[in-house]
């Protein structure tokens, strides 16, 4: 074989790298920028819990309100968080993270306001209702939407309520 032959083929054929609008598509299912919809979450803390790298930590320092923070350099993309979201507030984006010079543009902070109940007055997060549309396949119904918008308590205490009046038949 004759090298200057081969080297003569590469070179003349050109540069084999893609200009940047000649990228490849991602394919589907990619995991790429963590896409969090503040309208749709309830600060439960799956996201947290399931995140080995803790590259989510939700604050709850002020009653009021949960930050949640995402530490985008500690996210191993495995897709937990995702997964395990009981709302579907967490989705991947199809786009690679940017390359950034600091280490802090790679942190995404997140209010999540706290709402109070209307039995009791307690600060806390209901269910959205997209959320609940998806979890009953439909549109709720009006009580059960009513008892979304309760917190833990006053909604235990209602289906209480609802069970006696069922049984005993008032």
């Amino acid at each position: 074989m004759n090298i200057f032959k081969i080297l003569t083929q590469n070179l003349g054929g050109g540069s084999r790298t893609l200009a940047p609008a000649d990228a490849v598509a991602y394919p589907a299912g990619f995991r790429g920028v963590l896409h969090h919809q503040t309208e749709l979450c309830t600060a439960c803390g799956t996201c947290a819990y399931t995140c080995s790298p803790s590259a989510i930590v939700p604050d709850r320092s002020d009653e009021r309100f949960v930050v949640w923070r995402y530490f985008e350099d500690r996210c191993t993309f495995c897709g937990l968080c995702v997964d395990y979201c009981p709302t579907g507030a967490l989705s991947f984006e199809a786009r690679a993270p940017e390359v950034v010079q600091e280490r802090a543009q790679h942190y995404i902070s997140h209010q999540i306001d706290m709402e109070p109940c209307p039995g009791c007055g307690q600060l806390f997060k209901p269910l959205p209702p997209a959320a609940l549309e998806r979890l009953y396949d439909h549109q709720p119904a009006e009580d059960v939407a009513s008892m979304a918008r309760m917190c833990d308590k006053c909604r235990r205490q209602a289906t209480s309520r609802r069970f006696k009046q069922a049984l005993s038949g008032e």
